[in-house]
């Protein structure tokens, strides 16, 4: 961000507001693209709901559900802990650094415990084309050093690929950051992200620079929201537009840009923001706070819930003089601060990386089943409109106003029935839009669960938002001693759960014993060391083939599914092949189990009646699904 220079200005200087036609380069196109984008406007209203219908990739570190955010290492915020933490170094390719110069010092991994998340930012730009192989030394060196760190690592190399210049080959940098991930890949605790600029350069397409699904683990961006194009309060109409700043400004938007790109192209993976923020400065130090505010307000309210792919959020929360057209140090500012602190408070975000969100939120739609509480926010959005009002209704009853995004409003005490939800959106006090639904409240609602009576016992100071089947079966297994707390009074029910873990769950559960069949990467010391040979033994968990065992390898749907079914198996008990109302696919290797474990009501249904194979299993899911299992096989 703080070099879109030269390429932006030589674009901009021809750019006007009837600069819209088509031609043959990639500049018209791109700025058409863009003005059509800009000038479509959107208005959706959210419910707060369940964390598991929260999308989900299956992507290597990724949250189940929620958005991890954080700062450069030295930048936190004041009073906000960090999700994530990032690191900035450069890779410039010379002769120094070429193989007959660099030995390779192969480093000892460091198995990573999965508690702390990094992202490692290795810059890389080159005009010439790049023979990778000379520099293989160095590059597994380095890339071997940060495997060794122990921590799980979310490597960006080639960041903002498309902007100045950065590469004058597309296909240098494709090949350069397949090179990279080629290795980076053979490492447990490093995932690729590709992070272009999110407007970048007017002259190329964000597809000619992609490497290919295989080699990117998760999309990136920088994606910053400032006043004015290159701090220019001139700027014409076709920079602004073209780069989304003056008038047009707008985060979101910027991220729908991500959006879009992803959907035309069919990539399917979550997105990471590598650093961003709202320019509430200029050098000559003109105020814009202010405005910077209500960016701040559309950057942590309005962004997650119009685009809840972008699963990972870095502040940059530094100035850089004198490239910057902006500070973004906002942590400096105390209005801008006090309005982080409190954006960032809300639950969709994550600053322990160990953790998931304990929400989500869906697009409200007629029929929407709901309790007797419904937690309401919204979206708006029109061209050249920095600030709305929202009105809600409930029953024809006016019942909050509110201009500040996400607009949130809480409305309690619904009675069991049809209700009618109205949302007015107002800009200057004009009303620009009015969305209704008719919702069913059903205080005792579960989707996902068994509508049961909560029977006590519970006590988690986590659980208040869990259904009472959830709460009924941890309960129940905490009794038998199947299960635990994480400590602190907690049972974390949104965290997935390890082939470790689910080991000592079942072990427990069954009550096996015993076992001598050893794996290289299960310690003696352990404390899942007897859980696992147990299982092992009982054929409830095998190794993988290259011997190994991974106990901090999540466990998925399909997988939890199997391992109980085929200890149904070994009790004589059989499937009847009955057609699986699921509306996703189920692997073919699993079909027998999931069909086994649905006829007996083990099995759990997804919002649109989805099963979700590859979906990594929360402990409140494994909790239901354990204390089913063992109703069945104990009557």
């Amino acid at each position: 961000m703080k070099k879109i220079i030269s390429l932006l200005l030589a674009a901009s200087a021809f750019l006007t507001s009837s600069a819209f036609a088509k031609s043959d380069d990639w500049i018209n196109p791109n700025l058409d693209k863009m003005h059509a984008m800009l000038y479509e406007e959107d208005f959706r209203v959210f419910a707060e709901s369940r964390a598991e219908n929260y999308v989900y990739y299956g992507a290597k570190f990724e949250p189940r559900s929620g958005s991890i955010i954080g700062t450069p290492f030295n930048c936190d915020f004041d009073g906000i802990d960090n999700g994530i933490k990032t690191y900035y170094e450069w890779f410039t390719p010379s002769e120094e650094l070429k193989n007959h110069n660099v030995p390779r010092k192969e480093v000892a991994e460091k198995e990573s415990d999965h508690t702390k998340l990094i992202g490692w930012n290795w810059n890389f730009a080159s005009k010439v084309p790049v023979n990778m192989s000379e520099y293989e030394n160095y590059v597994k060196n380095y890339i071997d050093n940060l495997a060794a760190r122990g921590e799980d690592i979310l490597l960006v190399f080639g960041k903002e690929m498309n902007i100045d210049d950065n590469f004058i080959d597309e296909q240098v940098f494709i090949d350069c950051f397949r090179y990279v991930a080629d290795y980076a890949h053979t490492k447990e605790n490093i995932a690729m992200v590709w992070a272009p600029n999110d407007t970048g350069g007017l002259d190329t397409r964000l597809i000619d620079f992609y490497p290919g699904d295989k080699y990117v683990d998760w999309i990136g961006c920088s994606l910053y929201s400032m006043p004015y194009f290159t701090g220019d309060k001139n700027a014409n109409e076709g920079a602004n537009i073209g780069f989304i700043m003056g008038p047009y400004a707008n985060p979101v938007m910027r991220a729908k840009l991500i959006h879009n790109f992803m959907v035309e192209n069919n990539i399917k993976k979550p997105v990471f923001i590598t650093e961003g923020g709202v320019g509430y400065q200029s050098p000559d130090g003109e105020d814009f706070s202010g405005w910077a505010v209500q960016q701040l307000r559309k950057y942590y309210g309005e962004l997650v819930r119009a685009y809840p792919e972008f699963k990972c959020i870095v502040a940059f929360n530094n100035y850089v003089p004198p490239g910057d057209y902006y500070r973004y140090d906002m942590g400096s500012n105390p209005m801008l601060l006090e309005n982080i602190q409190m954006l960032t408070k809300d639950p969709v975000y994550i600053t322990d990386y160990t953790k998931n969100s304990d929400v989500s939120y869906v697009g409200l739609y007629n029929g929407m089943e709901v309790g007797d509480t419904l937690k309401l926010s919204a979206y708006g959005y029109q061209p050249k409109v920095q600030w709305m009002k929202v009105k809600y209704f409930v029953d024809g009853r006016e019942v909050h106003l509110t201009e500040y995004p996400p607009y949130k409003y809480t409305v309690t005490g619904l009675s069991e029935g049809n209700h009618t939800v109205r949302a007015e959106f107002y800009t200057n006090d004009n009303l620009v839009k009015s969305l209704e639904y008719n919702v069913n409240a059903k205080p005792k609602l579960n989707r996902v669960y068994k509508d049961e009576e909560y029977l006590g016992g519970c006590d988690f100071s986590d659980m208040d938002s869990m259904s009472a089947e959830v709460k009924n079966a941890v309960a129940e297994l905490s009794e038998r001693g199947v299960i635990s707390g994480i400590g602190d009074n907690k049972f974390a029910p949104m965290s997935k759960v390890t082939r470790a873990e689910i080991s000592s769950m079942l072990v427990r559960a069954l009550k096996l014993s015993g076992g001598n069949e050893t794996f290289p990467d299960v310690a003696e010391s352990a404390w899942y060391y007897k859980p696992v040979l147990s299982a092992k033994k009982a054929g409830l968990l095998d190794g993988f083939e290259d011997g190994t065992f991974r106990p901090e390898k999540n466990v998925t749907n399909e997988q939890l599914i199997a391992i109980l079914a085929k200890h149904m198996e070994k009790l004589g008990m059989k499937s009847k092949n009955t057609k699986l109302p699921f509306t996703d696919v189920i692997n073919t290797w699993a079909q027998k189990y999931v069909q086994l474990g649905y006829e007996n009501g083990i099995t759990l249904a997804y919002e649109g009646n989805t099963f979700r194979s590859e979906t990594a299993v929360t402990r409140a899911d494994c909790a239901v699904m354990i204390n089913r299992f063992l109703k069945v096989i104990e009557k």
